[in-house]
């Protein structure tokens, strides 16, 4: 009953997308005045936007203006008209015509885990997938919310559910969906006294054992992870062993483990000396910039992009979007108010000891590294040349010290930033196309090789 009324419901979008062409091809102007109302809302396209407009509605992607003519009253107008902006994962999931759900995951530690859903329809699901399980996990700053922002075509979670796939997305603790504790308080510093460490040796472990308990099987869960997402998979296997045999593959998008050549102001936050009194505001031992905002002081000394990037903490840290000419200008609007999704400030300051020496090590423990040779899963590596955070010599590292690489997948000179692994135009075709493939084929790769776009 409820794949049929999906599917009424796609066909009821098709009718208002078909009813939109015909009076947009149809208006004629009488006395200077369409027949259109002057403000008019169309269902425009499969990701039941709706626009206001005083002009007919051509059906044509509109590129976004450069990212230096953004300003915050710019993206705050944006924000306004375009209602997806402000919607969370669930309501971007059911608008784009899926079916939702939100599962809460308590750690062992008493963190409390909001886990969301993509239901793949029944009629969907083939022989070879037989509802086959996918985990994602986000990145740096981000959420679950960052998997679906491309819309309902591109977006990686949706291209995995046509498929028949059951797809699950994480959201690590202290970002907007996971923010709840047993018995501590967000208001309280103790609450935020964890990094990407925590995340690996709680969150993950908790995670996969409610899927495995909600769907009552022992199937290995397929793996992908983006950026501290893939960070968090090499402290569960390096630390918990055991979980290499719970997943089936990991497949790990710009992943964050040797940082020593990494770019950008994240190097200033892994001093273990004393910072300077402006920078230790910063570096609270709360939320990080829980304000969401980079300080202007902080964002005009060490950034010199356009300040709608630089004040956005996300984008201070990873760089510049590198194919910002052909972002879709809502898809930026999206982007810029869905992140960052927050974290800790540990989080931030363990990352940025990384970049100090070759290590990949514990939170203030330089000498206590991860065993990544205890890790015996077969793992995936996509990367770029353009990385600020991850660039190929440290993801190259990472792959030569894991036991059981099977392939390293390399984006080279074609503008690939941090971010542009899941919201860049070409993310689906080049990035996304690639993931799949692992998942469908890359268990059978016999021949290790270095690929390159």
């Amino acid at each position: 009953m409820g794949d049929f009324a999906y599917t009424l419901l796609d066909t009821i979008r098709n009718v208002g997308d078909r009813l939109s062409n015909f009076f947009q091809n149809h208006a004629t102007v009488k006395k200077g005045i369409t027949t259109l109302p002057r403000k008019t809302y169309f269902w425009r396209d499969a990701t039941a936007k709706y626009t206001k407009t005083t002009k007919p509605l051509k059906r044509t992607a509109k590129q976004a203006p450069p990212v230096s003519a953004y300003t915050t009253k710019t993206l705050h107008y944006k924000v306004r008209t375009d209602p997806m902006s402000s919607m969370d994962t669930p309501q971007l999931i059911t608008l784009h015509g899926r079916r939702a759900e939100s599962h809460i995951v308590l750690t062992e530690d008493g963190y409390l885990l909001t886990l969301h859903r993509i239901v793949a329809s029944r009629l969907k699901r083939t022989a070879d997938v037989k509802n086959n399980t996918v985990l994602l996990h986000h990145g740096l700053l981000g959420s679950s919310a960052d998997w679906v922002l491309l819309g309902a075509k591109k977006s990686l979670p949706y291209l995995l559910s046509n498929l028949g796939y059951d797809v699950w997305l994480a959201n690590a603790r202290g970002n907007v969906y996971s923010r709840g504790h047993v018995s501590k308080s967000i208001n309280n510093s103790d609450f935020w006294k964890f990094s990407w460490q925590e995340m690996g040796q709680y969150d993950l472990p908790a995670i996969i054992h409610y899927i495995r308990l909600v769907k009552n099987t022992s199937d290995p869960i397929s793996f992908v992870g983006h950026s501290m997402g893939a960070t968090a998979l090499l402290v569960l296997l390096s630390t918990s062993p055991i979980f290499n045999t719970f997943i089936r593959i990991g497949i790990l998008i710009a992943p964050l483990a040797f940082m020593v050549n990494s770019k950008g102001p994240l190097r200033m936050f892994g001093s273990f000396a004393p910072q300077p009194p402006l920078l230790q505001q910063v570096m609270s031992t709360g939320e990080f910039m829980p304000s969401k905002v980079t300080p202007e002081w902080l964002s005009s000394r060490h950034c010199a992009r356009p300040q709608v990037l630089c004040r956005n903490p996300l984008f201070f840290l990873a760089g510049d979007i590198l194919q910002g000419h052909l972002w879709d200008e809502n898809l930026l609007t999206r982007v810029l108010n869905h992140v960052p999704a927050g974290t800790s400030t540990y989080t931030i300051s363990h990352y940025a000891q990384l970049t100090r020496n070759g290590k990949f090590h514990k939170f203030g423990d330089v000498i206590t590294e991860f065993p990544l040779n205890r890790i015996s899963l077969p793992i995936a590596l996509i990367s770029s040349s353009d990385d600020w955070l991850a660039p190929l010599p440290d993801v190259k590292k990472l792959y030569f010290g894991l036991s059981n690489p099977i392939d390293h997948f390399v984006i080279r000179n074609d503008n690939f930033s941090h971010t542009e692994f899941v919201w860049g135009p070409k993310a689906d075709i080049i990035v996304f196309r690639k993931v799949i493939d692992y998942i469908e084929n890359g268990l059978s790769l016999s021949v290790i090789k270095l690929n390159e776009v």
